[in-house]
């Protein structure tokens, strides 16, 4: 059972990476065009922003899951650095299980949100908006499925900062 979890997991984070990476280069390439758009002569299409905008929506969504799998979502290091290592990894599982409490308690709004948007359509590019939605639902949908993982083993904690910022 936890080799196949551990199977899934690894193609999720996959799936997670390959996405997180074409949303930076959408975002590369429309904020070239954004910045030669200053240059006289070159053009400067209106839909660069809203492509922007979504592509760094979809930066987030794809990406949040692997940063908390990872153990590298924002944390409060000078409180947890200075408790003893079983009580810091006993607070780490209480911060996985309050992500996964609140991603699985938003999910259903996250759909009705998704599927509330049907029919909607982005006005400067003229696609469907529930590409954009989705990720209201692709977000707590890895939160919650990243925090299993790290419950169940198969995540690792960020290793303590060296750089001077605790006390």
């Amino acid at each position: 059972m936890r080799a196949a979890f551990a199977a899934i997991l690894s193609a999720v984070s996959a799936l997670c990476r390959w996405g997180t990476l074409a949303a930076i280069g959408v975002l590369i390439v429309v904020v070239t065009i954004q910045v030669l758009g200053r240059i006289p002569g070159f053009p400067s299409p209106a839909w660069t922003e809203e492509v922007a905008r979504f592509a760094l929506v979809h930066l987030v969504a794809f990406s949040c899951g692997l940063a908390l799998l990872r153990g590298e979502l924002v944390n409060v290091d000078m409180f947890i650095l200075l408790l003893p290592k079983p009580a810091q990894r006993a607070v780490a599982r209480l911060v996985d299980v309050a992500i996964l409490v609140f991603a699985v308690a938003i999910i259903p709004g996250a759909w009705d949100y998704v599927v509330g948007s049907i029919g909607e359509r982005a006005r400067s590019i003229n696609v469907p908006m529930i590409w954009v939605y989705v990720v209201t639902l692709i977000i707590p949908v890895s939160l919650a499925f990243f925090s299993i993982a790290r419950l169940a083993g198969l995540g690792r904690d960020a290793a303590p900062p060296s750089h001077g910022e605790t006390v």
